[in-house]
């Protein structure tokens, strides 16, 4: 009996070590300071590519992107800016697939973690399916989303530890208070997602996101649009919404009240 004890104790102990552990690893992921460079590839109805650079001061980040559009933008607390050199701010929070991560383990969706030979695998599954891969210093290596029929895979080339302040980094550029103008029916629209990104496309701005039916929809806004799904121009600004038939009908009906 008193050996049965002892090994449940043991267990237990054990237990709540890893715990204490994955928790460490996790927050030091969440609140690392870091330069990277990394590949993002989207693949499903469409393929998309993206080569990027990111600093990443705990939860304020500095992204450049330079394929397929070179356009760059910064979040510090809640302000996020998108431009080239100057940067104007945008009335919509922007996330990357690791800010998604990160969303989704703060909301307390179920996770699990597990040492690998290549790293601490952290598969999290709430909007989607997630996989990260992070190395011993908390560093990201790889970040999976499966999502639908979309799969988003986020590869870090290089990593490394930085030591430069956010002021150092954004001395060349210009965050401009102005925003991005967005229609108001737009913002309307967006309320009813369960969660969006922003991004800088070819034509404008593109927003992905998921609508509160569960349906995955794509925001174009801009000029040389897709003649996909359904147009409409609000105060002068051509908009193009890509989903299902019935999605579309509901975001129809909200965009010509």
């Amino acid at each position: 009996m008193k050996k049965g004890i002892t090994a449940l104790v043991i267990v237990i102990a054990l237990s709540v070590s890893a715990f204490a552990s994955n928790s460490d690893l996790l927050e030091k992921w969440m609140y690392s300071n870091y330069y990277a460079k990394r590949i993002m590839i989207e693949t499903g109805p469409k393929t998309r590519i993206r080569r990027e650079e990111v600093y990443k001061w705990g939860p304020d980040k500095f992204v450049k992107v330079y394929e397929p559009v070179k356009v760059n933008w910064v979040r510090v607390g809640q302000l996020c800016y998108m431009g080239e050199d100057v940067l104007r701010r945008s009335p919509m929070l922007i996330l990357d697939l690791e800010d998604l991560a990160f969303k989704e383990i703060l909301q307390k969706s179920p996770y699990s973690v597990k040492k690998t030979e290549e790293g601490t695998l952290v598969e999290i599954r709430g909007s989607g399916v997630y996989r990260v891969l992070l190395g011993q210093n908390g560093f990201p290596k790889e970040i999976e989303r499966y999502y639908m029929d979309t799969k988003s895979r986020m590869i870090y080339e290089e990593v490394r530890p930085l030591t430069s302040s956010k002021e150092e980094v954004l001395k060349g550029y210009t965050l401009e208070e102005s925003e991005i103008k967005i229609p108001p029916e737009l913002l309307t629209l967006l309320s009813n997602f369960r969660f969006i990104i922003v991004r800088e496309g070819v034509s404008g701005l593109e927003i992905e996101g998921v609508f509160k039916n569960g349906q995955r929809v794509e925001i174009f806004v801009g000029t040389n649009l897709s003649k996909e799904g359904f147009k409409i121009t609000v105060n002068g600004i051509d908009i193009v919404v890509v989903s299902d038939r019935d999605t579309l009908n509901e975001i129809k009906l909200i965009l010509q009240k």
